[in-house]
């Protein structure tokens, strides 16, 4: 039997009762991704403050920037099939915890060591965060029209 455009729009409506759902899982999703641009960027104007507040130099400011990038640079593909393998809605919240509680960490940091230490856990939960969050939104809305809506 040929597949027909309303078998297909068919398959992309949503069960009753799952809106709420869908809004509450793109609500997590776009929240999680926005917490990782932002604390990417927030720390590149902070800098001052940090070498005022903590001392270190121009090495040491380096250090807590890339100690970020590079953690995650280097872990987000390997997130990616992480979160394939244990499911996006697991590798999500496993991602976002370490990201929560280093993110405290970096606030309360006593010494550039730490604060380095913190921001490289941070980037370790941004990769497995980044990935999962546009994963759950695939799983939310499986149809590309769907998708589309829920973006806009």
């Amino acid at each position: 039997m040929p597949l027909t455009a309303s078998m297909c729009r068919s398959s992309e409506a949503a069960a009753p009762g799952t809106d709420r759902h869908t809004t509450a899982t793109l609500a997590a999703a776009v929240l999680g991704f926005f917490v990782i641009t932002l604390d990417a960027t927030i720390v590149n104007v902070a800098l001052p403050s940090i070498r005022d507040a903590l001392g270190g130099g121009i090495t040491g400011l380096e250090r807590v920037v890339d100690a970020y990038t590079l953690m995650f640079a280097a872990l987000l593909l390997s997130a990616g099939a992480l979160s394939d393998r244990i499911g996006a809605r697991k590798a999500f919240a496993g991602g976002l915890t370490p990201f929560v509680v280093a993110s405290a960490a970096c606030g309360l940091a006593p010494s550039l060591p730490v604060l380095i230490a913190a921001r490289a856990v941070q980037g370790i939960g941004a990769a497995v965060t980044m990935p999962t969050s546009m994963a759950l939104v695939r799983h939310a809305f499986p149809g590309p029209a769907r998708r589309a809506r829920a973006g806009a």
